[in-house]
């Protein structure tokens, strides 16, 4: 009984110390109508899941005691964020035209193809971007895109293909 008693008041000593020391809380400077990116976690770098992309860009619409709420510029999609998930993007008096929205909403278009490597095992395979491909090896991508039977890949690969 009485190892109890110490142990109970040697983890309400160690409970007192962590209350009483300073946890590192950072001020937030964020507010509506400022622009910001959001993190989001990369899922094709899986062995490093604490790696994030920023996306974006999102405008603040709203605030509560723990989270923003924040719209998508192009899609107007809306999602409530912590602190910690945003980035300050621009601040209120950010200008956005019509010019830069058709650039965020092409921006984030990339097609890939993934490349079996003559010589190499299957585990070394990888995605390359499918301009890239359309430079290095237009005949062997036309041909993979007329088997695949496709009307999107071979739209996507005859566009400006030129096959010499």
């Amino acid at each position: 009984m009485v190892m109890h008693k110490t142990v109970k008041d040697e983890r309400s000593r160690q409970a007192q110390r962590y209350r009483a020391r300073p946890h590192h809380e950072q001020q937030v400077y964020f507010s509506v109508g400022d622009y910001m990116l959001r993190s989001q976690a990369d899922r094709k770098l899986h062995a490093n899941n604490l790696r994030v992309i920023w996306v974006g860009p999102y405008r603040i619409v709203g605030s509560a005691d723990y989270y923003f709420t924040v719209e998508h510029l192009v899609t107007g999609h809306k999602m409530d964020l912590h602190p910690s998930c945003l980035k300050l993007y621009a601040d209120s008096s950010f200008q956005i035209t019509e010019e830069l929205l058709d650039q965020i909403a092409s921006r984030g278009t990339l097609l890939a193809v993934e490349i079996k490597w003559w010589g190499l095992e299957t585990i070394e395979d990888s995605w390359e971007p499918l301009k890239t491909m359309k430079e290095d090896i237009p005949r062997l991508l036309l041909e993979y895109a007329q088997d695949a039977e496709d009307g999107i890949i071979l739209t996507t690969v005859t566009q400006g293909t030129d096959t010499k």
